[in-house]
């Protein structure tokens, strides 16, 4: 039990933490305005749909990279969505870094 006290314990800090704060408080921004909500909505179907092509091994069609591509250009210009995707990006690197800290400390990896 004692093992899943510590990760309740560390999945509290990860909330506590500034990374996280910051990530949802962005994402509510974006999650309360129709707008930019619907506009983020269709940017990650289209990326999802890119990696789910890759994860698939299959060849990306050219007009689904540009489509993508095109959308990418239309949110990173919307500073709430731009600042999220960089929040997020933060966020991620910090559970990376948890992630290998604890294989290293499994000599796992």
């Amino acid at each position: 039990m004692y093992v899943y006290n510590q990760a309740h314990s560390l999945a509290k800090a990860i909330k506590e933490s500034e990374e996280f704060k910051l990530l949802k408080k962005l994402k509510e921004k974006i999650e309360n305005d129709p707008q930019l909500k619907k506009m983020f909505s269709d940017y990650r179907t289209r990326q999802f749909e890119i990696q789910k092509l890759q994860i698939m091994g299959q060849q990306v069609p050219e007009e689904k990279i540009q489509a993508f591509r095109q959308a990418h250009e239309i949110v990173t210009a919307n500073s709430a969505i731009k600042e999220f995707l960089e929040a997020e990006h933060r966020f991620g690197v910090m559970i990376t870094d948890i992630q290998k800290i604890l294989l290293e400390g499994l000599d796992l990896n």
